[in-house]
This record gives structure tokens, sequence and C-alpha cells, in this order.
């Protein structure tokens, strides 16, 4: 139980949700990530080599992108970060049993939508650069 939280807090949120602004703010963020999916996805699809795949465009959030065996996430990083492109390896995300080097991890949420193409081409040149 919350004992702290202020009247006037309490009473500012049980507003917002009464109001419809919570459900509308809902339905604008999931508008949102769809749009982003489906400009993530159309990317992939144009962009990356036929040798890798991917899982999560469609969320529009968080995509994770295996690559061929023969090339380590954490080196692509390392070559991406070079071009500005910041993703993450996803190695340490799993246990150790089912840890594969071959995974990075990108999130669009935060990314002007019209830089999503641009970002994917430049990971699609990485991963041919390295391959």
């Amino acid at each position: 139980a919350d004992v702290h939280t202020p009247v006037l807090t309490q009473g500012a949120l049980e507003i917002y949700l009464q109001s419809g602004m919570f459900r509308a703010h809902i339905q604008g963020l999931r508008k949102k990530y769809k749009e982003k999916g489906i400009i993530l996805k159309k990317a992939f699809l144009e962009y990356l080599p036929a040798e890798v795949s991917f899982t999560g465009a469609e969320s529009g959030f968080y995509s994770t992108i295996e690559l061929p065996s023969k090339i380590k996430a954490k080196y692509l990083v390392h070559h991406l970060k070079k071009k500005n492109v910041h993703v993450q390896d996803a190695t340490e995300m799993y246990f150790a049993a089912y840890r594969k080097e071959n995974l990075i991890r990108l999130s669009v949420s935060q990314v002007d939508d019209r830089k999503i193409r641009l970002g994917i081409q430049k990971i699609g040149e990485g991963i041919r650069e390295l391959l």
C-alpha cells in the first residue's frame, strides 16, 4: 500500500485515468510504434543481407538481428559505432546454455522515423563489410 503519495497527486492520477487521457495516450503510442515497426521491417527486408534473420520488427520497439555465425556481435557493434550507429551485443542477454555470440539488439523507439531506413542501411553495409 502506498501511504506516502500526496492526495493531490492521487487526485491528478484519478482524473488522468478516468478522463480517458491515459487510454488516448496508449492508443497514440501503439499507432506510433506500429508505424515504426512497418518502417523497420521494410528496411530490414531491403537492406539486410540474405544471410541474416531478424525478429521483433513488428513491435517498433526492440528488434534482434541474428548475424551469420562467423560474425561475432561484438565486432559488428564496434564496427558500426565508427559509423555512428549504436546497436547492442545481445550475447549477455541469454543464459549461458542458450547464448549466441552473433546476435545484436536494437531499439528504434527514440529514433526519428526518417532515420530508421538509413540506420538499417548502415547496419546492412557493416554486416557485408565483415562477411
